[in-house]
């Protein structure tokens, strides 16, 4: 055997010294020697392709390892099939100099490389530029050309806790190019926008942390909440009933009005529905056929307040729509909200509009991993401040108008959008009357 000396543990050592292996009858953690004939045989099974380092997949030749560095290396090679002879009587020799380390450790060596497999990383980078009234929802709309460019990542990172459960986090951060900062999330650097764990409850799923929730079609709310969500599946009909809390300081839609009135710093006073953070909510899908599918959702918010109009009282939504394929190729979605929040006016005094639908027909399906695919689509929708919390394409909330668009994949894991959007504001966000709504997108996806 070889002489042993200390070396500073490694990080991959630190590791298994947590599972109790440290008093292995051979010290996995002293050095082998650097004049050793194992750093010439490991490195020729690396030449022959035999073994590719670490789990890590880096082979460092010029570096002094520890025995269980070695036993780890050697692990890897033994899992090998249809060796050459040659490579396998190295294989041979190497595992009955390290057999000692190999009998404390090897199992761990499986299970950790199975625990490596536990953790998926994914994410989404995405170059935008986006040009008009794109703030149609809010005061500034309509006050000259709001162009951006924005670049935008989130990394997903999902972890098997057992065989029932997954953990799951969502990191995003969105750069405005024009004026050269970070201006999403509160001018945070990074945020994180889900921590949640999913799993089986019985014959059904729970699902409990920050989540994004969404309503039947989208139309009530597709944003994140904190709370719990139980769903469940019987043949043709599904379902859910969320409990959970809102962000803070959030108006219905994202839209604020415009006033007369000026603030201390000269900057006009606004208005908005300001939402509380409870909320609940039910939904139910059913196919009636295995082409066409109905949805209904019922949402529930515990507070909403609008100070200015002396209101505050909780407030009920309704959604309901339908898909179908109409065609080979040929899809279409509608889809209806309508909330009990009335008796509210805008910056013109007309009472803000408390329901709104949309629809699209679709020619076609992208598909990422297809190269070549792509969807040409149209919509059209009508869908008033109050009929939504934060609706899916929400930059068209408080907006009635046409949108044609289409998708392209032109490389594997690579997607192009463009669309244009023309209409107007259903209410006036400003004292000036409803504005004009022009809206141009074109931007490309990458996943990862």
């Amino acid at each position: 055997m070889f002489n042993k000396s200390t070396l500073t543990i490694t990080t991959s050592a630190l590791v298994l010294m947590s599972t109790g292996v440290a008093g292995a009858a051979n010290n996995p953690f002293s050095d082998v020697p650097q004049d050793s004939w194992a750093y010439d045989a490991v490195s020729t099974l690396a030449a022959d392709g035999v073994i590719d380092g670490f789990p890590d997949g880096t082979y460092q030749g010029n570096k002094i390892m520890t025995r269980y560095e070695m036993a780890q290396i050697v692990a890897r090679a033994m899992a090998k099939e249809d060796l050459q002879k040659a490579d396998k009587a190295i294989v041979d020799k190497l595992a009955a100099e390290f057999a000692e380390e190999l009998d404390n450790l090897g199992v761990r060596v499986a299970e950790l490389e199975e625990k490596s497999d536990n953790l998926k990383f994914t994410g989404t980078a995405r170059l935008r530029y986006d040009d008009g009234d794109i703030n149609a929802t809010n005061y500034k709309a309509g006050y000259g050309d709001d162009s951006a460019s924005h670049s935008h990542i989130e990394f997903w990172m999902r972890g098997k806790v057992n065989d029932n459960w997954t953990a799951v986090g969502q990191i995003e951060t969105e750069y405005n190019m024009k004026s050269d900062s970070i201006t999403a999330y509160g001018d945070k650097d990074l945020q994180v926008n889900k921590v949640y764990a999913e799993g089986n409850f019985g014959d059904s799923m729970l699902k409990i942390g920050r989540y994004g929730e969404f309503s039947s079609y989208g139309r009530i709310i597709d944003t994140e909440i904190s709370g719990a969500e139980y769903t469940f599946e019987n043949g043709d009909l599904s379902g859910a009933l969320t409990y959970g809390r809102l962000k803070d300081s959030r108006t219905l839609a994202g839209t604020t009005f415009g006033t007369n009135e000026r603030n201390e710093d000269g900057s006009v006073k606004t208005y908005g529905a300001y939402l509380g953070t409870e909320y609940s909510s039910a939904r139910l899908k059913y196919n009636l056929s295995p082409v066409t599918a109905i949805g209904a959702t019922y949402g529930r918010l515990n507070e909403v307040t609008v100070a200015e109009q002396d209101f505050k009282d909780s407030v009920n939504f309704w959604e309901a729509g339908f898909n179908t394929k109409l065609a080979d190729n040929l899809t279409l979605m509608a889809a209806y909200s309508k909330s009990d929040l009335d008796g509210i006016t805008d910056s013109v005094g007309s009472e803000v509009v408390n329901d709104g639908w949309f629809s699209e027909l679709r020619y076609k399906q992208h598909n990422p991993s297809d190269v070549g695919s792509f969807a040409i689509f149209t919509n059209y929708r009508n869908v008033g401040a109050f009929s939504t919390i934060d609706a899916t394409v929400d930059y068209t909330e408080n907006v009635r108008g046409w949108t044609l668009g289409f998708d392209y994949v032109p490389m594997e894991n690579t997607t192009i959008e463009v669309f244009y959007t023309t209409g107007s504001q259903v209410n006036a966000t400003s004292t000036e009357g409803r504005q004009d709504v022009d809206i141009f997108r074109a931007q490309m996806e990458f996943y990862f």
